[in-house]
């Protein structure tokens, strides 16, 4: 995989080059054919990632990322689960990508990553969104028991903003309430106007001074909670099916106001 690391570390701002770089790659370094049976699970889009290699509801092998210092990183982790699990990508019979929103670079280098491997391999393609995989890594690992009611994710938009969706627990499944939306600091009150698991993909530090600490809570927060690959796994029962040839990033914000026009918090 030494071809692949290089490109990547090159291309790792140019998604579609890295696209078309790494696609005419993978065909010589892919293995003998197998019977195909695994998942590889891929999240970016948050500063904390992962990728995994799932057959079943077993994970096989996992490595953790952290991209706000390494998202050049993530083509050699993919090849160390493979490793790890004793598997190919001729193994692979689809790719789960957690496509956003979140990092605007670590969202766009995965999804151009999952891309090119499901069109070299060829493999499916499936889709979750950020939100979706925090919501079942959040009501998986809780210590809190949900069987029903609310269930909330969040994760930090940065200026001030949060990313907030809402779901329910329904026959032991993460199902959708709402719109993913994104709210500045009294999406806090937002969650608590309704109770419920709250799994934020976010330190403790990051929420607002003026809303820690209320007393007669009846949200469990949860903090520090990102797409794990059981989350996400659990997440792809659901999944999208996508054509990697059109998958973009999830976005809730244009590019303009990413970069050109920051929002006042609402």
């Amino acid at each position: 995989m030494n071809v692949l690391r290089s490109i990547s570390k090159s291309w790792a701002k140019r998604s579609d080059a890295l696209f078309c770089a790494i696609s005419t790659s993978l065909p010589s370094l892919r293995g003998v054919s197998v019977s195909r049976q695994s998942l590889l699970l891929i999240n970016t889009a948050t500063v904390s990632g992962v990728v995994g290699l799932a057959r079943g509801d077993e994970v096989l092998a996992q490595a953790s990322l952290q991209l706000a210092t390494a998202s050049n990183t993530v083509v050699a982790a993919i090849d160390h689960v493979l490793v790890k699990a004793g598997c190919t990508l001729d193994d692979v019979a689809g790719i789960v990508l957690v496509k956003g929103p979140g990092t605007f670079t670590g969202s766009r280098v995965g999804a151009s990553i999952a891309k090119a491997i499901a069109y070299a391999s060829p493999c499916s393609l499936l889709s979750v969104t950020t939100l979706e995989a925090v919501a079942w890594s959040g009501f998986l690992t809780s210590t809190t028991q949900v069987t029903d009611g609310p269930v909330w994710a969040l994760l930090d938009a940065r200026r001030h903003e949060f990313y907030v969706q809402e779901f329910t627990v329904r026959d032991g499944a993460i199902v959708s309430q709402a719109d993913a939306v994104c709210l500045g600091p009294g999406a806090f009150d937002t969650v608590r106007d309704v109770g419920g698991l709250a799994a934020c993909a976010f330190s403790p530090a990051a929420v607002p001074e003026n809303q820690r600490g209320r007393e007669r809570e009846n949200v469990a927060w949860s903090f520090d909670v990102y797409p794990s690959c059981v989350g996400i796994l659990a997440a792809s029962v659901g999944a999208r099916s996508e054509d990697p040839f059109t998958l973009e990033p999830l976005y809730l914000r244009s590019t303009e106001e990413l970069f050109d026009h920051p929002k006042v918090a609402l």
